[in-house]
């Protein structure tokens, strides 16, 4: 039997803070050999997402770096040597990023991400 987890967010700086997460979660699962680049191409790095993300009026610099996580399966063939690196850039960028646009403070309303449907 398949269940269904669906993620919720309900303004946009919530789903740019929600999408940096994951990105962040996926590179460190990357440089850490836990995932490969085809298994984060399935989550998240596809041309799919970035369209999907470019219809929700996701910020631009989230969409650029989701881009560029596209890339990195062509890095790793024609450039191993720089796929390290590249990989680490994209890291620091949704870092720096997400320490821009974070929350002030902890809100305790609606509860977020998570649905029960």
């Amino acid at each position: 039997m398949r269940s269904k987890l669906k993620l919720s967010v309900y303004n946009k700086k919530d789903a740019n803070i929600m999408l940096l997460v994951c990105i962040i979660g996926l590179l460190d699962s990357l440089k850490d050999g836990i995932l490969a680049i085809d298994e984060c191409e399935q989550y998240l790095f596809s041309p799919y997402s970035l369209d999907v993300l470019k219809r929700k009026g996701i910020d631009r610099r989230i969409i650029d770096i989701v881009h560029l996580g596209t890339e990195l399966e062509d890095v790793e063939s024609l450039l191993p040597e720089r796929l390290e690196a590249n990989i680490q850039e994209l890291h620091q960028r949704a870092k720096d990023l997400l320490r821009e646009i974070k929350p002030d403070g902890i809100y305790y309303g609606e509860k977020k991400w998570l649905n029960k449907k």
